[in-house]
């Protein structure tokens, strides 16, 4: 039978506990001490990142094996010249104290999880497993670049002001991962040469300012580089793309966004600059209380704020994962804009899902929740290929006869980008021999503690180069997701043949019982009137 909430009780469900509540910090020895005026002082933040195996372990429970594991990780991609591992102190307590037996949402199939916190900011062995990644073109900025300006599409560009090394928190599973170090310094020339190259091109309309992290560089830079984009007429709309809500939200202050604003129409003698913000929320699990006021202040100035999520393997490729975290991100304040496949780089080959397993989370989110949660799904392809959209349709207009969960492939697709070019051999995983794929499980569930844990799809190949099969996709893999069983995840109330209502007319003699038995009725109460009695 279904059981009617009360406005009250909706309230408290969506208003008041939809953030995720991490640990105190003064739980951490480290910072038992440090005063909640430090905590939220970003410079503090900065001081007191998590740059070793030793700190870490003072935040989550490790086993000597675990830490020396971690610290080979670390030391293997040092001597790559990469430091691949910062976090601040806010964003390390997101992270559960169990990082290897998580908490999660009834549905989520705990057993097979490790925090999503943990898997996005700790390097660990799988980060040095699988190095055939096939081409590794997509974010080749250098080869389309000019000073600090990176282009593919006829419009817009993207500005790199920042170095990826600047980034308050490194994650793991970067796109630009492999340019954590000093190869990557932008310096006073390329910022002038990005500047000439935008006003010289008239036809870019959109400038994506970006690193790194936009509000990772100083006030004076930031508002010198956004005043310089004020005087360019043909740049119409801004796009400042950070992180710093998500793992720092106490860096995004009033004087930063007041620079900001003071910037952005400095010189501008014609209608204001569109501006809005991106940023990049995975999981529910980051969505909390400082998250939402940091929203709220960029907001609050007038600025829209989007999201991008990579769909990542191990974090939120589940259906009620990504339907809470989509819901959850706009309910503080943030669009839903692209769910990205996650990059086949060097060192990431453990985090991507096939394409196929998106699309139909993506499907079975249609009409389950609100058209404004649910982004596009789309890939960045390799060669400047730009974003392939990756929407399932309902309309079968060759008349196949098939859904995408009719058949298990992921060798290759054919693949036509935005400018007519067609890609016959699109891989989205990558490769593996059987060898290599036995002993990377081997050493990532001594690793984990357990099996069937650690699943990453790759493509198998032998040795002739001839695909063989995907790993960790028979039927048993495919989400077979039914109205019920969609109901069940998203926790909608349900009526006895467990659906939710989408049709009040089929109870009108139920619900009319109840509501004239309600205060909702005309005259019945003084404490909801209709309409001002002084009109």
């Amino acid at each position: 039978m279904l059981k009617f909430a009360t406005i009250e009780s909706v309230a408290t469900m969506t208003q008041d506990t939809f953030y995720y509540k991490p640990r105190s910090y003064q739980t951490i020895k480290r910072w038992k001490n440090v005063s909640s005026e430090e905590w939220q002082n970003p410079l503090w933040q900065d001081r007191n990142t998590i740059r070793d195996v030793e700190s870490l372990s003072e935040i989550i429970k490790l086993t000597e094996y675990q830490k020396s594991e971690i610290q080979r990780t670390i030391d293997t991609l040092r001597a790559e010249g990469k430091e691949s591992m910062r976090i601040t102190p806010y964003y390390a307590m997101l992270m559960q104290e169990d990082v290897f037996h998580p908490k999660m949402l009834d549905g989520e199939k705990a057993s097979r999880r490790l925090d999503p916190i943990f898997w996005q900011s700790v390097p660990t062995p799988a980060h040095l497993l699988f190095p055939t990644a096939g081409k590794e073109e997509s974010m080749e900025e250098g080869s389309r670049s000019y000073g600090a300006v990176y282009q593919r599409y006829p419009n817009r560009v993207a500005f790199f002001v920042s170095e990826n090394s600047a980034c308050a928190t490194f994650c793991t599973h970067c796109q630009r991962t492999k340019s954590l170090d000093s190869s990557s310094f932008i310096g006073e020339l390329d910022i002038q040469k990005g500047l000439f190259y935008i006003a010289h091109n008239v036809n870019i309309d959109e400038v994506l300012v970006t690193g790194g992290d936009a509000l990772r560089i100083g006030k004076k830079r930031l508002g010198y580089i956004l005043g310089e984009l004020s005087r360019i007429a043909h740049v119409r709309s801004i796009r400042i793309a950070t992180r710093v809500p998500v793992v720092m939200p106490m860096g995004v202050t009033e004087e930063l966004l007041t620079v900001i604003d003071q910037s952005v129409n400095k010189y501008n003698h014609g209608p204001e600059k569109m501006v809005y913000f991106m940023t990049h929320i995975n999981h529910y699990q980051e969505i909390t209380e400082d998250l939402h006021a940091a929203i709220q202040r960029i907001r609050s100035h007038g600025y829209s704020v989007r999201n991008q999520t990579v769909l990542l393997k191990h974090v939120n490729a589940y259906y009620k994962t990504l339907a809470t975290t989509f819901r959850r991100m706009f309910w503080a304040g943030v669009e839903p804009y692209y769910l990205l496949q996650c990059h086949k780089e060097k060192g990431l080959m453990h985090f991507i899902t096939p394409i196929q397993i998106g699309k139909i989370f993506i499907k079975h989110l249609q009409g389950w929740i609100s058209g404004i949660y649910k982004p596009m799904f789309a890939a960045n392809v390799e060669g400047g290929g730009g974003k392939v959209l990756l929407m399932p349709s309902g309309h079968d207009t060759v008349h196949s006869g098939l859904t995408i969960e009719d058949n298990i492939y992921d060798g290759s697709a054919k693949v036509m980008t935005w400018d007519g070019r067609v890609i016959y051999d699109y891989e989205a995983l990558g490769r593996a021999s059987r060898k290599e794929y036995a002993n990377a499980v081997k050493i990532m569930d001594q690793f984990i503690g357990r099996k069937d844990c650690f699943l990453p799809c790759l493509n198998i190949f032998d040795k002739s180069g001839e695909y063989i099969e995907t790993t960790n996709r028979g039927w048993s893999l495919i989400p077979m997701l039914s109205n019920i069983s969609k109901a069940k995840l998203l926790e909608y109330e349900v009526k006895e043949d467990e659906t939710p209502i989408t049709n009040p007319a089929l109870i009108e003699e139920k619900l009319n019982t109840l509501f004239y038995d309600s205060e909702y009725v005309p005259g019945k109460t003084t404490s909801r009137p209709f309409t001002d009695k002084s009109e």
